[in-house]
């Protein structure tokens, strides 16, 4: 499973901002509104109420509370692309045609990437009953690898900078929801495999396996379904703030697509 997302620059608006409503949080979850709080809450919690909690979040303190967030989380490493471009560069339309034409995951999707792969093993217990053979696995294992890739580059133009944060801030959050519904589906493949029962045409481990893998193969198309249910997402280079970028000319956003499902076992 990948999913990747992409960017677009924003012109500069000529009308005055206008505030956003104050967020109302309920008062319960006020006192838990930060982000070692969130963190604990989330790991508990489906696909679903994680992307809410994380948006939440993010409008009560901003970016960096998702930031302390996402460094609170599971530990996992991410690893960066280059971008080359620059350090001093102003223009947003610039940096997007760049990232559109440099970016590893531009033939797919985009910018960045998350791939979750989950593999099985455990070996077969047969029973028989009125000529009918069926297999449990035994000593069920689940293993789950998950890779994120997201572009690094450092700016050093001030509103280019906040841009960029701002940008790849929305970007790791919404990868991160990815990956909450990846540990979700961690713990439901071991339920499905610990609780499957196959029937089998006859006690020779490459049946077993091929049985198993059939079923194993269903449950990572659910997984991939609630993977894409939360695309299409389009993080946004928003350079409004200041300097020349007012002048650029908008790219058209690129809504984040799905990559293949790894349906492989172990």
């Amino acid at each position: 499973m990948g999913t990747e997302r992409a960017a677009a620059t924003r012109e500069r608006s000529s009308h005055p901002a206008v505030d956003a409503p104050p967020t109302r949080c309920a008062p319960g979850l006020d006192v838990a509104l930060n982000a070692a709080t969130v963190g604990r809450l989330m790991a508990d919690a489906d696909g679903g109420t994680r992307a809410r909690l994380i948006d939440v979040l993010q409008q009560r303190h901003g970016n960096a509370a998702v930031q302390r967030l996402l460094a609170l989380g599971s530990g996992l490493a991410v690893q960066r692309w280059a971008v080359t471009l620059p350090a001093g560069t102003t223009d947003c339309a610039r940096v997007v045609s760049y990232m559109d034409a440099n970016s590893p995951y531009r033939a797919t999707s985009g910018w960045a990437r998350t791939n979750a792969r989950f593999s099985w093993g455990g070996d077969p217990a047969y029973a028989t009953s009125d000529g009918v053979t069926t297999a449990t696995v035994t000593s069920p294992t689940v293993t789950k690898a998950v890779a994120v890739d997201m572009p690094r580059w450092t700016p050093t133009d001030p509103a280019m900078r906040s841009a960029w944060t701002a940008m790849t801030t929305d970007l790791r959050a919404h990868e991160a929801i990815h990956e909450g519904i990846a540990n979700t589906w961690e713990s439901t493949l071991r339920t499905n495999l610990s609780s499957l029962s196959v029937t089998v045409a006859n006690r020779s481990i490459a049946t077993f396996r091929a049985a198993v893998q059939a079923e194993w193969d269903g449950w990572l198309a659910q997984h991939q379904a609630d993977q894409t249910a939360i695309d299409p997402f389009t993080a946004v280079l928003d350079c409004s703030g200041g300097g020349s970028q007012g002048e650029s000319t908008p790219a058209t956003p690129i809504a984040g697509l799905e990559g293949d499902a790894d349906l492989g076992g172990e």
